[in-house]
C-alpha cells in the first residue's frame, strides 16, 4: 500500500515539474519576444510630424521644401518607357539586359525559382560571358527561396553577386532591415525602376485564386537620374564588401536634362522616415485630389490624420489596395482594422478584385506622382531601403492616373456598413496583425 502511494506521490511530482519545466519555458520565450520587440523599439511612442501651411505644388518652395525635408535628391531625366502587366515588365527588363555593352546593375528584393527566374539567369550569363560587368545585388531574406545552385551558376558564368544583409548572429535584428528596391541600370546610361520582383507570383498566383497578372508597372529613364542612381546602387554595393571602381566610366556627368525628378532613398531610424516625410509633403500640397496606390497599406496615425485633413478640406482622397486576392492576407486584415476613420471621413478605399494589387504610387492633384518601391506601412517607413522617383512629368502623371482609372474600374470600394460587417474572425486577425506591424 505504501508503495502504490509513493508511487503516486512520485507521479504527481513528475507532473508538477512537467508543468513547471513547461511554464518556464513559455514564460522565458514570451521574454525572449518581448525583449525583441522592445529591442527594435516596438514600445517606442509615434512621433507625429507636425506640418501646419503647406505650400501648394505651383508654389515655388515645393520642390525645395521636398529636397530640405526628405533629403531627396534633386535631378533631371527624360521619361522613356512605361509597361504595365507582367509579360511586358519582364520582357523590357530581358531585352534591357541584351542591350547592355558595358555594365549591368541591378538590385532587387524577391525573387523565387521558375521560368521568370530561369530567363533572368540566362541573360544575366549571356552578356557576362560576352564580357559584360554583371553585378547582381539581391536581399539574402526576400531570395531565400532560391537554391545556392542557382547563384552558383550565375557565378561560373561571371555574374559577380552579394546579399544584402546576410543573417549574422553577432548582429541579429539587423536581418529585419531589406533593401526592397527593384532597380536595373544598363552602360551608365539608362534606368529601369519599379515594383516587381523575378517571379513567376506576377504571372498569377493560383495559391491566392489569382487568374490574372498582377497589377504592376514600371518606368525607363535616361539623363541625369542615371548617374545618381548608380552612385545608390554603388552606396548598397560598398557596404556588402563589394568593390566601387569609380574610375569605370559609368558614373558620368549627362549631357541631357530634361524633366526636374526627385529622388527619395528611405535608409531610415525608427522614429526618421525621408519616404513618410516626402509623402506627408505632397499631400499637404494637394487641392483638388490624392490618389494613394499600396498593396499593403498600414498608415501609422500621422498619415491618416493628413489624409483625413485633406479629405475634410474637400481634396478627392482614394485608396487603391489589394483585396482577396493577396500574398499576405494578415496584412490586409490588419490593414482593414484602420479603414474606420478614413470612411467615416469620406476617403475611398477601393481593392482590387482581379488579382493582386503590387503597384505602388502617390498621384497628387495633376501636377505631381511619386512612383518606386515604398509601401504605406511600417516597414518601407523605418525598416527597409526603399527608392521612389517623384516629378511633375506630365507623362508620368497621364500614365499613371490611367493605370489607376482602369483599376479602380475593377475594383470594389468599400462603404462603411461593409467594413462593419467583417467577421469576427477577421477582426481577431486584424488587431493581432496590428500587435506585430513592424515586423509583416
Amino acid at each position: 500500500m505504501q508503495t502504490r502511494q509513493r508511487q503516486l506521490a512520485n507521479r504527481r511530482a513528475a507532473k508538477k515539474k512537467l508543468w513547471w519545466w513547461i511554464g518556464g519555458g513559455v514564460l522565458a520565450l514570451a521574454i525572449l519576444c518581448l525583449g525583441f520587440l522592445y529591442l527594435r523599439g516596438f514600445f517606442r511612442s509615434e512621433v507625429e510630424y507636425k506640418i501646419t501651411n503647406g505650400p501648394s505644388l505651383e508654389d515655388p518652395r515645393f520642390p525645395l521644401l521636398v529636397v530640405s525635408l526628405s533629403n531627396a535628391l534633386p535631378t533631371s531625366g527624360r521619361l522613356t518607357d512605361y509597361w504595365s502587366g507582367a509579360d511586358a515588365i519582364y520582357a523590357a527588363r530581358i531585352d534591357a539586359i541584351k542591350s547592355a555593352k558595358r555594365t549591368i546593375h541591378f538590385e532587387i528584393y524577391y525573387m523565387t525559382p521558375g521560368r521568370r527566374a530561369d530567363e533572368f539567369a540566362a541573360a544575366l550569363s549571356d552578356r557576362a560571358q560576352a564580357g559584360v560587368e554583371v553585378q547582381l545585388l539581391i536581399d539574402d531574406y526576400g531570395t531565400d527561396s532560391i537554391p545556392s545552385e542557382y547563384w552558383q551558376r550565375l557565378q561560373q558564368a561571371g555574374v559577380e553577386v552579394r546579399f544584402f544583409r546576410e543573417f549574422d548572429w553577432r548582429a541579429p535584428l539587423e536581418y529585419n532591415s531589406r533593401t526592397h528596391r527593384k532597380l536595373l541600370l544598363i552602360d551608365g546610361q539608362r534606368v529601369l525602376i519599379g515594383g516587381a520582383g523575378v517571379s513567376d507570383d506576377w504571372d498569377g498566383d493560383p495559391e491566392i485564386g489569382d487568374t490574372a497578372p498582377w497589377l504592376e508597372f514600371e518606368a525607363s529613364y535616361t539623363g541625369e537620374v542615371v548617374s545618381l542612381l548608380e552612385g545608390n546602387f554603388f552606396q548598397n554595393w560598398a557596404y556588402v564588401g563589394g568593390t566601387v571602381d569609380l574610375a569605370q566610366d559609368v558614373i558620368k556627368v549627362q549631357p541631357e536634362k530634361g524633366t526636374p525628378l526627385y529622388i527619395t532613398n528611405d535608409t531610415s531610424t525608427l522614429s526618421e522616415s525621408t519616404i513618410r516625410m516626402l509623402f506627408q509633403v505632397s499631400f499637404l500640397a494637394a487641392r483638388e485630389r490624392i490618389w494613394i496606390g499600396s498593396p499593403y497599406f498600414v498608415p501609422d496615425r500621422n498619415t491618416r490624420n493628413v489624409l483625413i485633413q485633406a479629405r475634410q478640406k474637400g481634396v478627392d482622397v482614394r485608396v487603391l489596395t489589394m483585396g482577396q486576392k493577396n500574398d499576405k492576407p494578415i496584412v490586409r486584415f490588419a490593414s482593414r482594422e484602420l479603414y474606420g476613420e478614413l470612411l467615416e471621413a469620406g476617403v475611398q478605399v477601393c481593392e482590387y478584385q482581379p488579382s493582386m494589387m503590387h503597384a505602388k504610387l502617390a498621384l497628387i492633384d495633376d501636377d505631381w506622382v511619386s512612383t518606386g518601391s515604398a509601401n504605406f506601412d511600417p516597414r518601407s517607413y523605418h525598416h527597409n531601403d526603399e527608392l521612389n522617383i517623384s516629378t511633375n512629368n506630365t507623362q508620368l502623371i497621364e500614365k499613371t492616373d490611367n493605370l489607376f482609372q482602369n483599376a479602380l474600374d475593377n475594383s470594389n470600394c468599400l462603404t462603411r456598413i461593409e467594413w462593419q460587417n467583417r467577421s469576427v474572425t477577421e477582426k481577431l486577425l486584424g488587431q493581432i496583425g496590428l500587435i506585430f506591424k513592424p515586423l509583416l
